[in-house]
């Protein structure tokens, strides 16, 4: 099995061990906790189909309104699902993909009106986004730091402010130190997530080195076991015939 269906499988396990844990709820308002941070997840995920088609159509006042709405649920869920006890690895690897589709659904106007200033935003993106891909598919489990968090939020701002300034017909210009400081902070995200998928790779290999040596301790133990056992069998088996003998020979003087 190749390690993108390992990952698609891993992620329907999580899913379903994400449900059942949902059903042995029998009370219908802890029921309705634990599936709303979720929900407020999914929900940026439908976002884009609503932002895109209203910015194309230049009605970028409906676009704010939609992106300021849904880049709120960002906040919210994960608060949300740690004061109710309803974290879980689905909730986690769902977030990724909707913080990330959320994310090109709102860059892709802008990307139409302004590539030159927006393309270097969109390419960081997409660099984290290959990095946690990456370390998802080596089994590395990667995990949002504060970093990529205050990341995501200047993120959220910094786009939701460019369509803002569609609307009331704000010079691009005046927002360029916003969009370069959203821009250090994604380098310094992707510089952080692939220093961290390396030290987890080296973690993990050491881990099985680690092992590796611990197995060869056990059976280097148990090969020493079984000759100090064949050693001892074998004392045994040269002492009996020894007696034997003296009995013999004593039986004959007698």
């Amino acid at each position: 099995m190749s390690k993108t269906k390992q990952v698609i499988e891993q992620y329907k396990q999580n899913k379903q061990e994400y449900l059942a844990n949902i059903h042995k709820e029998k009370n219908f308002i802890n029921r309705f906790k634990k599936r709303l941070p979720n929900i407020l997840t999914k929900s940026r995920i439908i976002a884009p189909f609503l932002i895109v088609p209203a910015a194309i159509f230049g009605n970028f006042i409906i676009a704010t309104i939609i992106a300021g709405a849904f880049g709120l649920t960002d906040a919210f869920d994960g608060l949300l699902a740690r004061k109710w006890h309803a974290t879980s690895e689905y909730g986690r690897k769902l977030d990724v993909i909707s913080d990330k589709m959320f994310a090109l659904g709102l860059i892709l106007p802008l990307l139409i009106t302004n590539p030159f200033i927006i393309l270097p935003t969109l390419i960081l993106e997409f660099a984290i986004g290959f990095i946690s891909t990456k370390a998802e598919l080596n089994n590395r489990h990667p995990k949002s730091t504060l970093l990529g968090k205050v990341k995501t939020n200047f993120l959220y701002i910094t786009l939701t402010t460019l369509f803002l300034s569609k609307c009331i017909n704000l010079p691009i210009n005046y927002l360029l130190p916003l969009i370069g400081l959203t821009n250090v902070s994604q380098l310094a995200t992707a510089i952080q997530y692939q220093c961290l998928s390396k030290t987890t790779n080296e973690k993990k290999n050491n881990d099985i080195k680690k092992e590796d040596i611990k197995s060869k301790d056990i059976k280097n133990k148990d090969i020493q076991q079984e000759i100090r056992e064949y050693q001892y069998l074998k004392e045994s088996l040269l002492e009996e015939p020894v007696e034997e003998k003296e009995f013999v020979k004593t039986k004959r003087y007698k």
